[in-house]
């Protein structure tokens, strides 16, 4: 049997709509047939309607459905096995201080409610890391969820030959040690820290980031900061390669797209010692871990690898060989193909 999962994802604006594109191309690659489904932007805050919106028996000719946890619990209706990702939960109370009023009162008031929903209805919670694992048992009480890290396609993000830096993706600007953000333009992403970060460094190092994913573009906050926009994946590929060193200073993250992203195509990583980003980069063996906030130490240790380029490359070996040991598509396909095979009773 050629089991047939379908996957249901309202648009998105950040690392989760990636997500669910990296589990359709895994299982397509372990001999699955997924499809999937996009749903309006608007859906993500009214997932009850999901069920009422499409035509029916719309989930017909399936063997099971899943969906992100704000969205899984109305997909019940179809009568089929429900299979939840839980990327991150808002719930967390580091994520507070870098939330606006109006986003905490929608974490708490109605986002919590549908994470716990779809926690408590599945027929399989899978988490993306051990650190949002331990946050799922810790506020829902769910102990018998599911690890499968988020993956990488290690076969597109791949170093340059010889790690050397290419030059054409990014734009042209003077600098002789290029930095890369790559993320939503939000104080969860760190990224009021990049100007102060910048400030502490010297005046040959040049930051690029990407912008687009979430409101309007701005004038850079920082002489030595470039916009690169909303790279496709073939864009942000030449942007890693083109950049020595990714600069992520978030706050939180329930796993760590961008930094495995730049693992993968040999690029070490300055990064923050919280949430699930330990997880991705091992402390002085392929990047640095920051205290959250600490604007000195970022620029301290942008500027250890910056002046020491065979560290660099030694990151870089190490990160790219973990990233396709314990990220890349294999462990994603096989991890659900094994968690489908025994929800439908195959073995």
């Amino acid at each position: 049997m050629q089991i047939r999962p379908l996957y249901i994802s309202p648009m998105g604006r950040g690392g989760v709509d990636f997500g669910i594109q990296n589990i359709t191309r895994a299982v397509r690659q372990a001999g699955l047939r997924p499809e999937l489904l996009r749903l309006p932007e608007s859906y993500n805050f009214l997932p009850g309607l999901i069920p009422h919106s499409l035509p029916p028996g719309w989930w017909q000719g399936f063997d099971l459905v899943q969906g992100r946890s704000r969205v899984a619990f109305s997909l019940k209706a179809t009568g089929l096995p429900v299979v939840t990702t839980v990327h991150h939960l808002t719930t967390d109370p580091d994520l507070q201080p870098y939330s606006s009023l109006a986003q905490r009162l929608f974490y708490r008031l109605v986002e919590a409610r549908y994470d716990g929903l779809s926690v408590a209805y599945a027929d399989a919670v899978v988490c993306v890391s051990r650190f949002t694992q331990r946050q799922v048992e810790q506020t829902y009480g769910r102990a018998d969820s599911l690890l499968i890290f988020d993956g990488i396609d290690t076969a597109v993000f791949t170093p340059t030959p010889g790690l050397v830096r290419r030059d054409d993706g990014v734009p042209v600007a003077p600098g002789r040690i290029r930095l890369l953000f790559v993320g939503n333009r939000t104080r969860r992403k760190g990224f009021d820290l990049l100007p102060q970060i910048m400030d502490r460094l010297p005046d040959d190092y040049v930051l690029y980031y990407t912008g687009g994913f979430q409101g309007r573009e701005t004038k850079p906050p920082h002489a030595r900061m470039v916009p690169i926009g909303s790279p496709d994946r073939a864009g942000l590929v030449a942007a890693y390669q083109s950049c020595d060193i990714l600069l992520f200073p978030s706050r939180l993250e329930g796993f760590g797209i961008a930094p495995a992203e730049a693992l993968a195509c040999g690029r070490p990583v300055v990064t923050t010692n919280a949430g699930a980003l330990p997880e991705v980069v091992d402390e002085g063996q392929s990047g640095f871990l920051v205290a959250r906030d600490n604007v000195a130490a970022y620029a301290e240790k942008v500027r250890i690898l910056g002046e020491d380029a065979a560290l660099r490359r030694r990151f870089a070996e190490f990160g790219r060989e973990k990233v396709v040991a314990q990220f890349g598509y294999e462990q994603l396909g096989e991890g659900f193909r094994a968690l489908y095979a025994r929800l439908l009773g195959l073995g």
